[in-house]
């Protein structure tokens, strides 16, 4: 059996050809010139943990407007959306009845604090005369009964006039509140119940709620946060263009919720421009120092690959070694580590596109590189 010796050669050729095509590839980038890159030091410190999550704005106070007494309504000062204030007129209650009530009282009043008077003179004049003899106890007694019950009488009396008073004032229906109508449910002339059906709603949205939920994995960290100083909150509205707002802490509820493994907490937005209306979602951004420093980078030292993520390091030789890293965090352009670099390395924040394992690089400032792309425009 004859055996071909060129068939044979050509795997041990094509071995030959692929170290000679790295040894070349290697000597190229050994003698190309430097890329100009930027970089940072790794540092070791603390950053902040940031919560990202969803909430709905809920007006501070709902006040649903009833009215304490029945009657015709004869006049709705508010409409539909209109802002109020508080001690501002809604509704007027025909209160002619009431009136007429009043006055009754009045005269009753005026009627029993006469014959009280007199009653009390006539028992003093017994009393006297009693001790003279000239009347009997029975009768002394009797005297200063009837005049004890007109003194009860006129309480009652005052009592009633106060009440009555309150049911005139009542006729006019005012909004104990700042805040934004809703809709008026009733019409003028329509007649109503005492404390039946709703008139109109108040909502108070200077300031308003945010309600969210929070996973109860931060649970620790929050508690022992707030013991400390106050949650750094922020809330946006779902639109990337809109500004963020600062709210504070005003509630956490006292147990995880077990069906979604939540916590329940609100805030309080002061919403001096109305930027917020009940019912809206929003973006809730809570942010805490981390508890033990880490190591952190500029975001744009790590750059994605399909092998994960990963970031040029600076030797002392001035070449470069690509790391594959772990990303932590990423907070306000600054991302935190777990593996793949050391506190105190240097690492490539721009110039990626241009580099390759073993690269030559020469340094240059941020400043001087912006410097130059100002002066070629």
């Amino acid at each position: 059996m004859k055996i071909n010796i060129n068939v044979c050669r050509l795997p041990l050729l094509f071995l030959i050809s692929l170290f000679i095509a790295s040894c070349s590839k290697k000597e190229e980038v050994r003698k190309a010139p430097p890329v100009p890159v930027t970089v940072a030091k790794v540092e070791l410190k603390q950053i902040p943990t940031q919560i990202d999550t969803y909430g709905t704005i809920e007006a501070y106070t709902v006040v649903p407007i009833k009215s304490l007494v029945g009657g015709q309504i004869v006049n709705a000062h508010v409409k539909s959306g209109q802002e109020v204030k508080k001690g501002d007129l809604l509704f007027s209650i025909d209160a002619r009845p009431y009136d007429a009530t009043l006055k009754q009282i009045e005269a009753n009043l005026e009627r029993d604090t006469v014959l009280s008077v007199d009653a009390e003179r006539q028992s003093r004049v017994k009393t006297g005369l009693h001790e003279k003899k000239a009347v009997s106890e029975d009768e002394m007694f009797r005297t200063k009964a009837v005049s004890e019950s007109l003194k009860r009488a006129v309480k009652v009396d005052e009592a009633n006039m106060d009440r009555a008073k309150l049911d005139v004032e009542y006729c006019s229906i005012k909004s104990p509140i700042d805040g934004r109508a809703g809709d008026v449910l009733v019409d003028e002339g329509n007649v109503i119940k005492a404390n039946d059906q709703k008139l109109i709603v108040i909502n108070q949205i200077k300031p308003v709620s945010v309600s969210f939920s929070v996973p109860q994995y931060h649970l620790n960290q929050l508690k022992r946060h707030i013991a400390e100083k106050k949650l750094d909150l922020q809330i946006r509205a779902q639109k990337e263009d809109e500004p963020q707002v600062k709210a504070e802490l005003e509630f956490m509820d006292n147990a995880v919720d077990p069906n979604t493994g939540t916590i329940r907490m609100e805030a309080r937005l002061d919403n001096e421009n109305e930027q917020f209306w009940p019912g809206q979602f929003v973006n809730v951004t809570i942010s805490m120092l981390s508890e033990k420093p880490v190591l952190v980078v500029p975001s744009q030292a790590v750059q994605p690959s399909q092998n994960g993520n990963y970031s040029y390091v600076v030797k002392p030789d001035m070449a470069v070694e690509l790391r594959i890293v772990t990303i932590l965090r990423s907070v306000n352009g600054e991302t935190a580590l777990s593996s793949g670099i050391a506190d105190g390395e240097t690492i490539v924040t721009d110039g990626h596109l241009k580099l390759v394992p073993g690269s030559k690089v020469d340094i240059k400032s941020p400043d001087a590189s912006a410097g130059k792309k100002t002066e070629t425009k």
